[in-house]
């Protein structure tokens, strides 16, 4: 099936292009034309207007503990399939299931659903990718609202979780400090895992290893990680301070508007640019949840109020509730970055960390069908996923 969208704006792989149209060809972008086509559009199944509307690849969130109520952390197929639906309504065309720090028998049981979901990736629906382990092996001292019981360290028996499911694990976060976590590095990169560095009192020598180790990116940047301290009169960067400056680290944030305020994500961005930055929800089961919700799960009890989830005590944020539409909204809008660099922070940039940018990421021929058709206020109009 075709499917033609014409006088459309486009941020395209090649730039943006004003009153362009895009054909769609089954599963994959046929064509990105600079002006209207109407030799293709007679004999496209489909014709799409769309003035006033901007053509966005599809968001990718590779940090999602759930949504819409489901929990991803419980391990089951029904909460990937629940969540895979709820997001496919904020413009997310892809995304990787992310457990916290749990029993490991139970961390089993999430990728072996994990497993089993992918075999009902179809056009129509946001692609399952595989799943970011963001515990167990994380620091006692910065686990944020992960469970402390579960938190382990790395050794010869337990690092084989990642040899026996290579096939449907894309990433993980270690803390390199801890233990010997930071032995392990090598091994588990080269199956092909992202390692990711966060929830972690590193220094930053200590996180430089981890990068030379075989690290890529930086988990939830300024989030549950250490910064610069005092030794005596002197003052030694933390894992805030790499994440910032390590060419060869990329760094996740979560821009919700409470995680982070506004000038430390403009910092970021200056930083790292839309190259280094990537946009994650690391949303929870209450993403969608009104104010006023309490939820409790096996492992935490979430408490909603004003956008925002925290543990029982107040004390802690609790991932987040706010999908990546309305933080690529909230960058434009109230922060001020260029949209061009928030589009590609939404999408290429994950893409790439993940080494899935030859098929998404980007607008343009050959690529997946992967779209987002957005209003002036970057509000989802339209998502095709797969081109359907």
């Amino acid at each position: 099936m075709q499917t033609y969208i014409s006088h459309v704006d486009i941020y395209a792989a090649s730039g943006l292009l004003r009153d362009g149209a895009l054909l769609l060809d089954g599963t994959q972008i046929a064509g990105v034309f600079p002006e209207d086509r109407p030799d293709l559009a007679e004999k496209a199944d489909q014709r799409i207007d769309g003035r006033g509307l901007t053509a966005v690849p599809g968001y990718i969130d590779i940090h999602v503990h759930g949504g819409g109520g489901h929990d991803i952390d419980d391990g089951t197929e029904e909460s990937i399939v629940g969540s895979r639906d709820f997001y496919g309504k904020h413009g997310v065309t892809a995304f990787a299931p992310t457990y916290m720090a749990l029993p490991l028998p139970v961390i089993r049981k999430g990728l072996d659903s994990v497993r089993e979901v992918q075999r009902q990736n179809a056009p129509g629906h946001p692609e399952v990718l595989n799943a970011h382990l963001e515990g167990p092996f994380i620091n006692l001292a910065y686990s944020g609202c992960q469970p402390k019981s579960n938190i382990l360290t790395l050794n010869e028996e337990n690092v084989r979780i990642y040899e026996e499911y290579r096939d449907v694990i894309c990433r993980t976060t270690i803390a390199p400090e801890a233990g010997d976590n930071l032995k392990w590095f090598p091994r588990i990169a080269a199956l092909g895992i992202q390692i990711s560095m966060g929830h972690s009192q590193a220094t930053i020598s200590q996180a430089r290893e981890g990068m030379e180790q075989g690290a890529t990116s930086v988990t939830h940047l300024y989030n549950a990680m250490s910064q610069t301290h005092k030794e005596g009169p002197y003052r030694i960067g933390g894992m805030v301070e790499a994440g910032l400056t390590l060419d060869g680290l990329k760094a996740e944030v979560i821009c919700d508007g409470y995680h982070l305020p506004n000038e430390l994500l403009r910092i970021a961005w200056k930083c790292k640019g839309p190259d280094g930055l990537l946009i994650v929800s690391d949303a929870s089961l209450c993403a969608g949840m009104t104010s006023g919700s309490v939820v409790r799960t096996p492992d935490m009890v979430y408490v909603v109020e004003n956008g925002i989830a925290m543990n029982e005590a107040r004390t802690s944020f609790a991932s987040s509730t706010t999908p990546l539409d309305k933080m690529v909204r909230h960058l434009i809008f109230d922060t001020g970055l260029p949209v061009e660099d928030v589009v590609r922070m939404a999408s290429a940039t994950p893409a790439r960390l993940l080494g899935l940018d030859g098929r998404l990421g980007t607008i343009a021929p050959g690529k997946d069908a992967d779209i987002n058709l957005v209003d002036a206020g970057f509000n989802i109009v339209r998502t095709f996923c797969k081109g359907k």
